[in-house]
């Protein structure tokens, strides 16, 4: 039963009306044990760089079943204002999942997605906004050059910028870009000369390479609304990210990324590499500024340095320790998942 007239109806309460671009970030934290041990520091590092880099953007985390101090953690920066929207599911719903929500509902002119554990440095949404003012057909464009290509020299790109008459080159991957792509998948960059990668040229001298990637990407929002519904199988799917990628093609639109990196995967290391600063000649977000961001972790690090001196004096207990590890690990989340 209602009792008088709600008030909002005679004041006319505005709706709020979104930034530019929204970015999803999508957060998965089980636990706070062997793999994800710092991955609460990773997340702060991840989310303290995005706010730094978008200050007229708004962030939208998603949170998949995270475990409850994870959810706890991101619910005081959603009441400390640090997220402006909180999305917290008790199931995970895939990456796939996820994307098929927000490509189909957000608001924003542009909609970016994001794993959680990617580092953005200044200039990144510069880079974007500039490529798709640039390429008139640019659907998904990325802040890092893309190295790994999705589509298997099977994408249509190169043809699709052809056909707007845009030169398309082969430009050489920096030495700076590469250390960063292969330093956040734990890799040394191997030998031999850096690669090349189709890029186009816009009339206005802008380049792109003809590519994206999918852990991190910003899409226009009349592209986005016509990308879902994208297959599901399972939490994470290469045959799902390849299924992205061939939709924005198959509507006619160019999957693009910035010639240099703007970007950096952590995973489950909450370090940035010195060549995060030199490639963007800019002050990036240090451990330092998130430190009171994790201040409930920091409490027992004493602690912890305590006990990492006595495991590296006492080899045995190290490998006990490691075998231990590596058994639990391995129990979790290993084969047969």
């Amino acid at each position: 039963m209602r009792r008088g007239d709600n008030p909002a109806k005679r004041t006319g309460l505005p709706a709020h009306s979104p930034a530019e671009i929204g970015m999803v970030s999508l957060v998965y934290i089980p636990s706070l044990e062997g793999f994800y041990a710092q991955a609460l520091d990773v997340l702060a590092l991840h989310l303290k760089s995005l706010r730094a880099t978008l200050p007229r953007g708004e962030i939208i985390v998603w949170d998949n079943g995270s475990c409850s101090e994870v959810v706890a953690w991101l619910q005081q920066r959603f009441k400390g204002g640090e997220v402006d929207y909180l999305m917290l599911s008790r199931y995970n719903l895939g990456k796939t999942g996820v994307l098929n929500w927000a490509l189909a509902a957000l608001p924003h002119r542009y909609i970016g997605f994001s794993d959680g554990d990617i580092y953005f440095y200044p200039g990144w949404w510069e880079a974007v906004r500039k490529i798709f003012a640039s390429f008139p057909r640019a659907g998904m464009v990325s802040p890092a050059p893309a190295l790994f290509d999705v589509l298997r020299g099977e994408g249509r790109t190169e043809e699709l910028l052809h056909e707007e008459g845009i030169e398309v080159d082969l430009c050489v991957v920096g030495s700076k870009d590469l250390s960063l792509y292969y330093r956040g998948l734990g890799l040394q960059v191997p030998e031999g000369p850096p690669p090349r990668l189709p890029c186009g040229r816009a009339s206005n001298g802008t380049q792109a390479y003809a590519r994206s990637g999918h852990h991190v990407f910003v899409m226009p929002q009349e592209v986005a609304r016509r990308v879902p519904p994208l297959p599901i199988r399972g939490a994470l799917s290469t045959y799902s990210d390849r299924v992205l990628h061939e939709r924005v093609e198959a509507l006619g639109y160019e999957q693009l990324s910035t010639l240099h990196a703007f970007v950096y995967h952590l995973g489950n290391v909450p370090e940035i590499p010195p060549e995060a600063v030199e490639a963007s000649g800019e002050h990036v977000v240090t451990d330092a500024v998130v430190q009171q961001e994790s201040s409930f972790l920091s409490v027992k690090q004493s602690l912890k340095n305590g006990i990492r001196r006595y495991v590296q004096r006492h080899r045995w207990v190290k490998k006990k320790l490691e075998r231990l590890y590596g058994g639990l690990f391995r129990l979790l989340y290993g084969e047969g998942q």
